[in-house]
């Protein structure tokens, strides 16, 4: 804990006066008490798997305010947060994760991080929550060349954030949550697997949504996607480097060597760690220069030698969907993310000083430039010994579709901290289809926010989330806890009753 949870209490007698708290390194910019009514959908859902539609809150004091506000070396810095603290407060705390490289704040609703879910978010529930900008305010990367920012955005800015939101808790209610969890996607789901890593006394439980918790060699492995699909775009169009019909006709031939293999045939791959893609029956369907960058870029990111710098991905049909697309490839209007975000952020987060990526095919030694930073940048622990002693649980779910980070990274994580750490501590769903925080042909309308309040409350381990699917709204499926998948048993098949989670 700070010196801030240290030092005697400080009390308020109502929201507006938190304004007036003398809080060490807190700067409160405003308190007021805010009517129940409509929050308006987070702009930032895209990146952060918040709510894309408006949230319906009860009567709340709203708190913002900086931590640190300091000169940095080429600006203004400091950590900007919001803190909402209903009036009926459920004795809880939620920590809302960010996304991309931060530098906004999204509106502190709590709302479940993935851009399908109609879960009811959690400021709905009673919990008190945060959000914040992780010290940087903007899109751009100016501030990687300020180090304190670097190291806040990396984890340190959790820490603050947690102690000062914890402060104004306990001033306003008269005493500390009961229990605290954190719960984000992409770089907010890596913020939740640091949550639990860095501060591991600090919080009950997490929810891990498509996690970018290996993010130096994820970024990396973004630079070799560009690498291996640029020279086959036209005119260096990269989103021409796969036509919408070559991605379709991706999607089709695995759905024809996979779709059956959950006892379902149904465009959905539940079976997709038993789906050993043949990817040269793709040969003549697509031209061969196309289909030998597609196959290097799912094969992830290698060095010269051919050792993995970045894992490969699972093939799945959802590779055919707008969010694959979005990241990969992009499209004339809108150029890819790992254009316009991966790359340059790889350079300017994570190599020291920030730089250009350099012109190579080395990958062996960009992973040695950003070996330093992602040393405390990367959420890569697998001894959690403390989080567990208290009783830590983690929910993860994670997208096979993902074009960012990898489903096959993410289960090595998981196996490879319960061997480390000698328990089941994390549950871990793959949900067949799903891209980016949600997207695609997918069964992404989930709560395991839920999933985690009951594993905390019972001490039971869930081995299913139920979900549903936007675009097939009829339906509903098991999402099964890794390794096991849903396997269609019989009777109707928009029936959750109809699926049994089976082990490969």
């Amino acid at each position: 804990m700070t010196s801030a949870l240290c030092a005697a209490p400080a009390l308020a007698d109502s929201c507006a006066a938190l304004a007036g708290l003398d809080l060490y390194g807190v700067q409160i910019t405003n308190a007021e008490a805010q009517s129940a009514g409509t929050l308006p959908p987070d702009p930032m859902s895209a990146m952060t798997g918040g709510s894309p539609r408006p949230v319906a809150v009860g009567a709340h004091c709203l708190v913002e305010g900086k931590i640190e506000d300091r000169e940095g070396v080429n600006g203004r810095y400091g950590i900007t947060f919001q803190l909402r603290l209903p009036e009926d407060w459920n004795g809880r705390f939620l920590f809302q994760g960010g996304g991309g490289t931060d530098g906004f704040i999204a509106p502190a609703t709590g709302a479940v991080p993935s851009t399908g879910s109609t879960a009811v978010p959690a400021l709905q529930r009673g919990y008190a929550v945060v959000s914040m900008d992780s010290g940087h305010n903007g899109l751009g990367l100016d501030f990687t060349a300020d180090q304190q920012a670097r190291i806040d955005l990396a984890y340190a800015a959790i820490g603050k954030v947690n102690s000062a939101a914890k402060t104004l808790i306990r001033a306003y209610y008269t005493q500390l949550p009961e229990k605290s969890f954190f719960m984000g996607c992409s770089n907010g789901g890596r913020e939740a697997m640091m949550a639990a890593e860095r501060f591991p006394l600090e919080f009950a439980g997490v929810v891990a949504g498509n996690p970018g918790f290996h993010l130096s060699r994820a970024a990396l492995g973004g630079v070799w996607d560009v690498q291996h699909l640029l020279p086959v775009a036209p005119e260096g169009q990269l989103h021409a480097a796969l036509t919408q019909d070559e991605l379709d006709t991706v999607s089709a031939e695995i759905l024809k060597q996979c779709d059956a293999l959950d006892g379902l045939e149904d465009g959905i791959v539940a079976a997709y760690g038993q789906c050993d893609f043949n990817a040269e029956a793709l040969r003549g369907q697509l031209p061969d220069n196309k289909l030998d960058a597609l196959v290097a870029v799912m094969g992830g990111a290698k060095d010269l030698n051919g050792n993995a710098v970045y894992t490969g991905w699972p093939w799945d049909p959802g590779i055919a969907s707008a969010g694959w697309r979005a990241w990969k490839l992009g499209s004339a209007d809108h150029p890819g993310l790992h254009e316009t975000l991966t790359l340059p952020s790889t350079g300017a987060v994570f190599m020291t000083p920030p730089q250009t990526v350099p012109d190579t095919q080395d990958f062996g030694a960009l992973a040695e430039a950003v070996a330093d930073v992602g040393g405390y940048f990367d959420a890569d622990d697998t001894y959690l010994s403390s989080f567990v002693a208290r009783g830590g649980k983690m929910v993860i779910f994670q997208g096979a579709a993902d074009p960012v980070f990898s489903a096959t990274d993410i289960t090595r994580w998981v196996e490879q901290s319960r061997a480390d750490t000698g328990a089941d501590f994390a549950q871990l769903f793959v949900v067949p289809g799903m891209t980016h925080c949600g997207g695609g042909p997918a069964f992404e309308d989930f709560d395991p926010l839920t999933l985690l309040e009951n594993w905390e409350e019972t001490g039971t381990a869930p081995e299913v989330m139920p979900a549903k699917a936007p675009s097939m709204p009829e339906r509903e499926m098991p999402i099964c806890a890794y390794p096991a998948y849903a396997a269609y048993t019989g009777g109707d098949v928009n029936a959750l009753e109809s699926y049994t989670c089976t082990q490969p």
